[in-house]
């Protein structure tokens, strides 16, 4: 268990750590903002671009079943196979129905993605400049704060070193004040 003396000296070093921290809370929490807000920018344009490609894939694959429904079209009207004719023809109106769908889609996905879009490289290239900054803010604040701390510390050393040596000297003027009284009368006898 901890004693009394202990306790408040503990209290004391709690008491300027939460006060150091508090000085650059603000300033951390700023930073942790940032990171957070350019790690979720960039998640949400690599989801919006993945999202973009998919569309643009789909949108290609229907492309080409439609060239090849319209060639097998033509082969079969060209062919006189007039069985085949109607099939094709649901197949190809039906590919025709999820092109158009898939072009919203296409759209959308490009919306989204040029909303999202940035240039990380000059995003990250600035955050960086700003945690530099930020470091450096720091660096200068606990430097004074160091300073601070020691010139207190040296005072209060100092004041405690000066009353250290007065008591000390006074009792020890006292002890040989007491010492001279025993003597003395064994000097006047």
């Amino acid at each position: 268990m901890l004693g009394k003396k202990e306790r408040k000296n503990k209290s004391l070093e709690e008491r300027i750590g939460a006060a150091v921290r508090a000085e650059f809370a603000g300033l951390i929490a700023e930073l942790e903002r940032d990171l957070r807000e350019y790690r979720h920018r960039s998640r949400l344009k690599e989801e919006t671009c993945s999202a973009l490609e998919k569309a643009e894939t789909e949108m290609r694959r229907l492309h080409l079943a439609r060239v090849e429904l319209k060639k097998r079209f033509w082969e079969a009207y060209y062919g006189k196979d007039e069985p085949a004719l109607p099939k094709i023809g649901r197949e190809l109106r039906s590919v025709e129905r999820a092109m158009k769908k898939a072009e919203r889609s296409l759209e959308k996905a490009r919306a989204k993605f040029e909303k999202a879009d940035f240039d990380e490289d000059a995003e990250a290239a600035a955050l960086r400049e700003k945690a530099d900054a930020a470091g450096e803010k720091a660096d200068l604040r606990i430097n004074a704060l160091e300073k601070a701390l020691e010139s207190v510390l040296a005072d209060t050393w100092r004041e405690v070193k000066g009353a250290s040596a007065a008591l000390h000297d006074e009792c020890e003027k006292h002890r040989r004040g007491a010492v001279e009284e025993e003597t003395a009368p064994e000097k006047s006898a």
